[in-house]
């Protein structure tokens, strides 16, 4: 013991100590493997044990301990390390799709900016305007020489018609506005034309529909054939174009043909007014219940926050009326049922000459005629009285500014006018660009907000009168010249 001790260093000593213990166990070992038994274990005598085996022990213990505190520190090192890099990724993840939303929202914006760009603009009125004439041309081609294939023209028109209109007007806010009962019938006629075309019940009524509520609604909410407009010719088309795909279905095609295409048109040989209203009655129910699930009460607090749906423009656009009055008095919520009332009322009386048009292809060809009549008639009074008062007050304007300039005693300048904030320059510069005129804003559809000038800005102001009239009729002569030259161009 004196040797293990003395003069060694503790980890000699331990060694030593851990040397001596294993001797001793296996001296006791062989002993008993010598005795000729074949014992599963190792039985040490309690009195060869020594103080150096039990610490032994007590130390192998204690390293066990420590073992397992070690992995168990490592693995909580391991565990915290990859949840550490799990939030990196995530996080990574999270600011790369911020990157991305952020970039797309960016060519959005840089996108609406060069759309809403006054050349753009020009030139896609322009494409537009020869796109809608191409159409009413094209339309008529199809409805004389292949009747057969006028329901595919409309399917296709219906098919980048509506993105279209669904973009803008959600971009305007007007997005309820497509829930609104023409364009369900428009669906219900995509639906009997390319997945149950043998369906009696919904032919009729469809028919039903679009020969009522839908072709007198150009009357009632003015629809207009503005070609230049992709926004009004849309809704003109929605309203005018279903009742004409009928009646080449009808009366156009062959009989043959509609009986293998179209059963159920074949199969209805004569329409009974009392069983038309009944089957439009159910679809309008069917329409009229959705409506209100989806829009009256899951959407009204975005109506009241300042949304427009059709029954809340109808209350503002006829609130000075006796129906508006009366409607706009009742209380809550029997607006709403007065007006889904009223309006089931109307699409029962608009439905009465149903049985006429479809007895008769003369009087369903003039009833279809008469309903693009209107929609042109009221497309040219928008441009003659809509875009003649604009121009109209643009000139007015021109004449009020040139009036200033001759009162003035310093030169013009290109500067903004004293009297409505638009920047101008000289009369002469004005005058002398034959392109001038198309800058004149006469495709916005809201009011012109300047107020309108008048001739007696420039007969009233004291100065050179005559000379100012003088070139003012020279501007207006150079402005109508330039006009022509573009027409006839």
């Amino acid at each position: 013991m004196s040797e293990l001790s003395v003069g060694n260093s503790p980890e000699l000593l331990a060694t030593d100590l851990r040397r001596f213990s294993r001797s001793a166990s296996t001296s006791s070992a062989s002993s008993t493997v010598d005795g000729g038994a074949e014992t599963p274990s190792i039985e040490v005598p309690l009195d060869r044990l020594s103080v150096l085996d039990v610490l032994e022990n007590l130390a192998l213990s204690t390293r066990i301990n420590q073992i397992n505190y070690t992995v168990r520190r490592k693995g909580g090192e391991i565990k915290g390390l990859a949840l550490r890099q799990r939030d990196r990724v995530l996080r990574g993840r999270e600011e790369d799709i911020d990157r991305l939303k952020r970039r797309f929202l960016t060519s959005l914006s840089r996108f609406e900016a060069k759309w809403e760009d006054a050349q753009v603009v020009s030139q896609r009125e322009k494409l537009a305007f020869a796109f809608g004439l191409g159409n009413v041309f094209a339309s008529g081609l199809l409805l004389g020489a292949h009747p057969e294939w006028f329901h595919v023209w409309y399917s296709v028109q219906m098919c980048y018609l509506m993105p279209i209109r669904i973009y803008s007007y959600r971009k305007r806010s007007y997005q309820y506005f497509l829930a609104d009962l023409c364009y369900f019938v428009n669906i219900l006629l995509l639906v009997w034309l390319w997945i149950f075309p043998g369906s009696r019940m919904l032919f009729l009524s469809t028919y039903c529909l679009a020969y009522g509520t839908l072709a007198w609604a150009v009357i009632t909410w003015r629809n207009s054939l503005v070609l230049h407009s992709i926004d009004k010719t849309t809704s003109a088309f929605i309203h005018v174009l279903p009742p004409v795909v009928l009646h080449c279905i009808h009366f156009r095609i062959d009989d043959d043909y509609k009986g293998q295409r179209f059963a159920g048109a074949a199969e209805l040989k004569s329409l009974n007014l009392w069983e038309g209203m009944l089957w439009a009655s159910f679809w309008y129910a069917i329409w009229q219940t959705l409506y209100h699930i989806f829009i009256t009460v899951r959407r009204k607090e975005k109506i009241k926050a300042g949304y427009l749906t059709s029954f809340e423009w109808l209350r503002r656009s006829y609130k000075d009326t006796k129906l508006g009055l009366f409607v706009n008095g009742l209380p809550e919520p029997f607006p709403v049922l007065a007006f889904t009332m009223i309006q089931f009322g109307y699409q029962m009386l608009t439905m009465i000459p149903c049985p006429l048009w479809y007895h008769s292809k003369y009087l369903s060809a003039t009833f279809v005629f008469t309903i693009f009549m209107v929609a042109s008639y009221n497309g040219a009074t928008y441009y003659i009285d809509v875009f003649g008062r604009r121009f109209q007050k643009e000139l007015g304007k021109l004449q009020s500014d040139v009036a200033t300039w001759q009162n003035s005693s310093t030169p013009p300048s290109p500067v903004a006018s004293p009297q409505n904030g638009n920047s101008v320059t000289s009369v002469d510069q004005h005058a002398a660009g034959d392109d001038d005129v198309d800058t004149i804003d006469l495709t916005d559809d809201k009011e012109n907000d300047r107020p309108p000038s008048s001739l007696k800005a420039t007969t009233n102001a004291p100065g050179d009168n005559e000379k100012a009239a003088m070139k003012i009729e020279r501007l207006m002569n150079k402005e109508q010249d330039a006009v022509d030259a573009k027409k006839d161009r």
